[in-house]
């Protein structure tokens, strides 16, 4: 009898409770990992607000019909990002990544002053869409390939989703509530684009100030320069309590086989080696292009306005917080769950709810349900593209990640600028998402064999599943 009560189970209540003290634990532990990226997520907030901005979410613009019609408002942004990105290709893992995320908080503070200063002025909107992408193509390519080796293995897809895909939703959010609630006929003193200005402001100065403080350099790309001290000072500086423990020292043989084992990979192996992970998350992350952009403003405009007399701003509202509600929920998730399983739930569902407002738009009679549809496929593409984030600083071979992560990024930037470039008709808009219902679909099938699940592995052990095309693990 005492044997059998000794192998009993404990308690319910106990089991229960102790993944959640786990997860607080992990998160009071390794919180300054947040931090150390903390200002390239808040340059990326800003760049979301200039996305969804030139994406023609900009209604009391004074602006909106230059941005339409003019090719130099509509390239600004997007230009300067990709000349951000090829330069962040070259320096990533060469230079400190300090200098630079204080330049790119330095460039989002002056493109919001342009904005509040002179809000009326063609060109100093397009001077400070100048600035504001070039420090998001700065960042962007050094803050995804680092945030993998800043991150220990527990939490590295909550921390890169929360980097890029959560802050990029939260500016994509924050610029379509302020376009919502203005209203061009409030007896106010500041305008629309003023109000862009401020909030670019306030985020480039949280920007500035943690990237002065609490920056810390990737202990990956120290080790690269043979500078094994200063490592461990980054991983010391990476957790709590702030000294070298057996476990700083576990990270830091952790990150030197790493760094060993691609070392001895040359270029063209590492080519090799990447190029099925550049595939496949070329494939991810333009489904995601395509689910936010001129053409989805369009849709929304065409299908909102037939169901009331004049454009409403709940419409824009319901948009923006469902699509930053699918990453949210998802975020937390990316270490237990998974990558896998819900970025192909997400993408089937973005896929089927795009062939169901495809049939329901321009059916007068059906058009709540098609608005119903198109604010589902948000809430599924917000979350479908959770994890593209974390895959993207996993894949790729050190040698040439920097290098692989920033072709990835232009041809987002170059898709972007042409998916934004002209005004579709409603039967171009038809077209449209019936085209990306069928490209989910596909990806959606291909992915079951193609996509490789990375949750709790280490960064060599990821990058070698990645490498291989077919991966059915779930």
């Amino acid at each position: 009898m005492s044997m059998a009560k000794k192998s009993e189970p404990p308690p319910q209540d106990s089991l229960a409770t102790a993944p959640k003290a786990t997860f607080l634990r992990l998160g009071h532990k390794n919180h300054s990992q947040w931090n150390a990226l903390g200002s390239a997520s808040f340059i990326l907030i800003s760049g979301g607000m200039s996305l969804a901005w030139g994406a023609g979410f900009a209604v009391h613009s004074a602006h909106r019909e230059q941005l339409l019609l003019t090719v130099h408002m509509q390239v600004a942004w997007y230009a300067t990002a990709i000349l951000g990105a090829l330069f962040g290709a070259f320096y990533t893992h060469r230079l400190p990544q300090q200098p630079i995320y204080i330049f790119g908080s330095c460039l989002v503070i002056a493109s919001g002053i342009l904005f509040l200063a002179w809000p009326q002025s063609p060109g100093a909107i397009i001077a400070a869409r100048y600035l504001d992408g070039l420090a998001n193509g700065l960042v962007f390519v050094p803050a995804l390939s680092t945030v993998g080796e800043i991150a220990v293995t527990e939490i590295r897809g909550l921390l890169a989703a929360t980097v890029e895909q959560l802050s990029s939703n939260t500016g994509i959010l924050m610029q379509l509530i302020y376009t919502a609630v203005w209203q061009v006929d409030w007896n106010v003193v500041i305008v629309a684009d003023q109000v862009h200005g401020v909030l670019s402001i306030i985020y480039g100065v949280i920007a500035l100030a943690l990237s002065l403080t609490l920056c810390v350099e990737s202990p990956v790309h120290l080790l690269m320069r043979s500078n094994e001290q200063r490592a461990v000072v980054a991983l010391r500086h990476l957790q709590r309590p702030y000294m070298v423990t057996s476990e700083t020292l576990l990270r830091l043989d952790e990150h030197k086989l790493y760094v060993a084992a691609n070392r001895e990979m040359c270029s063209r192996l590492s080519l090799q080696k990447g190029f099925p992970s550049l595939v496949k998350l070329l494939a991810l992350r333009l489904l995601g292009i395509m689910c936010l952009n001129f053409i989805i403003c369009s849709a929304l405009y065409e299908t909102a306005s037939q169901l009331v007399s004049s454009f409403h701003a709940w419409p824009y509202v319901v948009f923006g917080v469902l699509r930053w509600s699918g990453c949210f929920f998802v975020v937390l998730l990316m270490d237990t769950t998974g990558r896998k399983k819900p970025t192909l739930f997400g993408i089937f569902s973005t896929g089927a709810f795009a062939i169901a407002f495809a049939n329901l738009f321009g059916r007068t009679p059906h058009m709540i349900t098609a608005l119903v549809m198109l604010f589902s496929l948000q809430f599924f593409a917000g979350l479908g593209q959770c994890a593209s984030a974390v895959y993207l600083t996993e894949a790729f071979p050190l040698g040439l990640k920097p290098h692989l992560v920033a072709v990835v990024y232009l041809v987002e930037l170059i898709t972007r600028l042409l998916l934004c470039s002209f005004t579709p008709s409603i039967a171009g808009i038809t077209a449209y998402f019936h085209v990306l219902g069928t490209l989910s679909m596909v990806f959606f099938l291909l992915g079951i064999f193609c996509l490789p699940e990375t949750k709790l592995v280490t960064l060599a052990e990821a990058q070698i599943k990645f490498s291989k095309w077919f991966n059915k693990d779930f």
